[in-house]
């Protein structure tokens, strides 16, 4: 690989760092200001269900304009409103309610910006190395979530949630200055853009992603996994404040991303043998299952920092498998849109999830753990959380079960071998 590409990922490591810092300090701050689980399940829905709909949208634009131009632009944006929701925490006029248009445009601009960077991740490296560049790039994700809880817990509890966004914003611009060093295609676009043109541009892509039977198996997958995800991206942060503070908290998310880090890490140098291998990726889902459980089991901090180092490991090398095969597939002209349909099938239930876990966890928690503490405790332990443990195991069960169910998928394995013909060439 272009030895650029590691100044690309250097930066993207310090920017995505500060962003995993807000967006643990935001949800921080949610649940200090409600003390529910289902303030923060709405603001995470909103950003969920809007991205859905809005991503293919997004893969239309990276497939018509200068890819690096849109993430530069989609960060400023981005950057902007933080700056705002800043103003706004220094002032001590925020509200929930504030949140929400907030809420809104990010979930109208990250969807954006990460269709494009996917898309634009394709355009520096040969398809050789795709599978490796998702790796390296998984391990910039995974130092940003070792990172990002600490370094947000530490600077929130000394200068508020404003203090946290102060340093997103400068690292942002850290990353779109190394951007800068790379040059975007040029793309031929097919007429103007307009209603007509978006509407042609999305159904091509559509009947692009029919053919990839592979594939398509694949993101249904995922997208029953991600719906999962929904509820343990709810369900963990009143889990762990129940029994400990933010410090905790920041802690178990922190032993997460070191796990993600050591996965990306195993990823980059078994690159080449698990490239198209959906056998591993079938492998690794079925122990991110079994971390779920396991970490249902008591409160305990340690506990769950062995569920995450698990879960962490093989999701990341599972997700790189994922990523490797869909940019070795795409090609330049269909890429931005196909890796959005991906974005968008894949994260299509992680809305139902989140939206469902909030009230869902709080009445387990609240009405149906108390009144059968002596038959669920054996399961789950007792004490504060117990009734949010309940749903985190349950969710682990049906994690479990996908993929035992899916072991000797046709499609997946007829995926492996397209993947290895193409890479091989």
């Amino acid at each position: 690989m272009d030895k650029k590409v590691y100044l690309l990922w250097f930066g993207q490591t310090v920017s995505w760092t500060g962003s995993a810092m807000s967006f643990f300090a935001v949800g921080v701050w949610i649940y200090e200001t409600t003390g529910k689980a289902s303030a923060l399940s709405t603001i995470l829905f909103i950003v969920a269900i809007v991205g859905v709909v809005t991503g293919p949208f997004g893969g239309v634009l990276a497939d018509r304009f200068p890819r690096k131009k849109l993430i530069i632009i989609f960060d400023l944006i981005i950057a902007a409103l933080m700056c705002l929701i800043g103003y706004l925490a220094l002032n001590d006029i925020l509200t929930l309610a504030l949140l929400i248009p907030f809420a809104l445009a990010f979930g109208i601009f990250e969807i954006a910006h990460w269709t494009t960077w996917s898309a634009f991740l394709g355009d520096v490296v040969k398809k050789q190395n795709v599978t490796k560049v998702s790796a390296l790039f998984e391990s910039a994700e995974a130092i940003s979530m070792l990172i990002g809880p600490i370094g947000g817990a530490f600077i929130y509890s000394f200068f508020g949630l404003s203090g946290v966004i102060l340093v997103d914003v400068v690292t942002c611009f850290f990353g779109i200055a190394t951007i800068t060093f790379f040059k975007s295609k040029k793309i031929k676009a097919k007429g103007n853009l307009n209603l007509k043109n978006v509407y042609l541009d999305l159904v091509e892509a559509y009947n692009w992603l029919k053919k990839q039977k592979g594939l398509l198996s694949l993101v249904l997958i995922l997208c029953i996994c991600n719906g999962l995800h929904g509820f343990i991206s709810v369900l963990l942060p009143p889990m762990v404040l129940s029994f400990t503070d933010a410090t905790g908290l920041g802690f178990v998310e922190s032993v997460a991303g070191m796990a993600f880090l050591v996965g990306s890490i195993i990823s980059l140098r078994i690159s080449d043998k698990i490239q198209g291998n959906m056998k591993v990726a079938i492998v690794m889902g079925l122990l991110c299952g079994l971390a779920l459980i396991l970490g249902s089991l008591r409160p305990s901090i340690y506990l769950l920092s062995i569920c995450f180092i698990f879960e962490g490991v093989s999701g990341t090398i599972q997700y790189t498998i994922s990523s490797g095969a869909w940019l070795a597939i795409t090609d330049e002209k269909i890429r931005g849109r196909a890796l959005a349909l991906r974005g968008t099938i894949a994260q299509m239930l992680r809305p139902l999830g989140i939206v469902i876990a909030g009230p869902l966890g709080d009445y387990l928690e609240f009405s149906f753990y108390p009144e059968n503490v002596d038959v669920l405790s054996p399961l789950v332990g007792i004490g504060p959380g117990r009734g949010y443990a309940i749903l985190f195991f349950i969710v682990g069960v049906i994690y479990t079960v996908l993929w035992l169910f899916n072991f000797n998928n046709k499609n997946l394995m007829k995926l492996s071998k397209q993947v290895k013909d193409i890479v091989n060439r």
